[in-house]
């Protein structure tokens, strides 16, 4: 009896070691020990424009507390609507925002359509996202 179990020990040993080497050269592309890919050329440096509109106007209202004796905050000066102005969130807090804000002075189907929105925006971000 104890010679057939230490067989299947054996066996089951021999067993392991042959998985484990099969499992050898997948944990070796996985974690990246063996780079296989070689480079023959170091790659060319990007092109980027410096003077896009977005990189050109970054930090302008930067002087504004200094200049202007503190009197007026960079977000007093974006122009657009009044519920957007300063305003971070998702798109349901700013369809909240905007029917809090406005809601009564919108047309009948645009409510509606905004109304329809907070209700399918409410329901996704309570079922699904990280955000639950």
């Amino acid at each position: 009896m104890s010679s057939t179990l230490l067989g299947l020990l054996r066996a089951g040993g021999s067993l392991c070691r042959s998985a484990g080497s099969l499992l050898l050269p997948a944990r070796a592309i996985s974690t990246g020990t063996s780079c296989q890919i070689r480079m023959h050329a170091i790659p060319e440096m990007k092109k980027v424009d410096r003077w896009t509109k977005k990189r050109s106007m970054f930090g302008v209202f930067d002087n504004i507390g200094i200049l202007g004796d503190f009197k007026a905050h960079p977000k007093d000066l974006i122009v657009g609507p009044c519920w957007l102005k300063g305003f971070r969130g998702n798109e349901l807090q700013r369809a909240i925002r905007k029917k809090k804000m406005v809601g009564d002075r919108m047309m009948t189907q645009d409510k509606l359509n905004l109304e329809k929105t907070i209700r399918f925006l409410y329901k996704r971000y309570n079922r699904y996202g990280k955000h639950r």
